[in-house]
């Protein structure tokens, strides 16, 4: 197959499409690494670039790349529910909320919060979002085991866990944020509130008779599996909580110590 015929089969449903096998930019093919290369470092040359701006820019462009990725996610969840070979909504593994969805509903408070509000924001986006976001863009199994990089698809997933990623760098690299100014216990876990949040709402489904596995609290997905198999339900949910809570708060534990040792010393000088 040609990567002319590729492009016909753009908005082509997995139900519809030939085996991977026969599929120009599935995962791990050369096609696959040659794309994610070019967009690696299109990526990293926009946002060191981005990151030299004044905040206003900054922010212009975190609101419209939030714009355009909820547009999409929503496009996605439309057109996976009417493309395929039955017209349904799989609410068991459609809905908005994986870790890495938490990007769509935290980044308002990152770019339009002030105080604590957007330092948790950014807190989900440079942890947890940031971790997903490079796990997806590196290995994104879930989607280009059935479809082309050169896909509707595709395109989306590099896109969107590219923009976790994106955001991270330029936040950092700006100082529209850093892990180095926690000095409160409560500034390590600021940065979960988001994921808290949608988790309320993610584990309602998972406990519902729809039987769902979203933000992993089951442990039944993927390589979580036997680990999910092997202890009752309710262990794995206060597991996953615990790895959620360590996954935010330690990228700024260095700081927090610090800044501890350095409040104590000026309350004993």
């Amino acid at each position: 197959m040609s990567i002319g015929d590729v492009f016909l089969l753009f908005f082509t449903h997995k139900d519809f499409l030939p085996s991977p096998d026969r599929l120009p930019g599935t995962l791990f093919t050369p096609l696959h690494f040659l794309f994610a290369g070019f967009f690696l470092i299109f990526m990293l040359v926009y946002a060191f670039k981005l990151a030299k701006q004044d905040e206003r820019t900054i922010r212009t462009v975190f609101t419209v790349l939030w714009i355009t990725l909820t547009t999409l996610e929503i496009i996605k969840i439309v057109w996976e529910t009417f493309a395929g070979k039955t017209v349904q909504l799989d609410v068991a593994g459609n809905l908005p909320l994986y870790p890495c969805s938490i990007f769509m509903y935290a980044m308002p408070f990152a770019i339009f919060g002030r105080g604590n509000v957007r330092y948790a924001g950014c807190g989900y986006v440079c942890t947890l979002g940031l971790l997903g976001g490079a796990i997806n863009f590196i290995y994104p199994a879930t989607i280009l085991t059935n479809y082309s990089c050169l896909s509707f698809a595709g395109i989306n997933t590099f896109l969107y866990h590219g923009a976790l990623v994106f955001c991270t760098i330029v936040m950092l690299r700006s100082g529209y944020h850093t892990y180095m100014k926690a000095e409160k216990f409560t500034d390590l876990l600021l940065p979960a509130i988001p994921a808290l949040c949608v988790s309320v709402v993610a584990n309602i489904v998972n406990f519902s008779p729809i039987n769902s596995d979203y933000m992993f609290f089951k442990l039944k997905s993927f390589f979580f599996a036997p680990i999910g198999e092997a202890l009752p339900t309710h262990l794995c949910v206060a597991i996953v909580y615990v790895i959620y809570l360590l996954i935010h708060a330690l990228p700024y534990l260095p700081g927090y110590i610090k800044n501890r040792k350095r409040i104590e010393a000026e309350k004993n000088a």
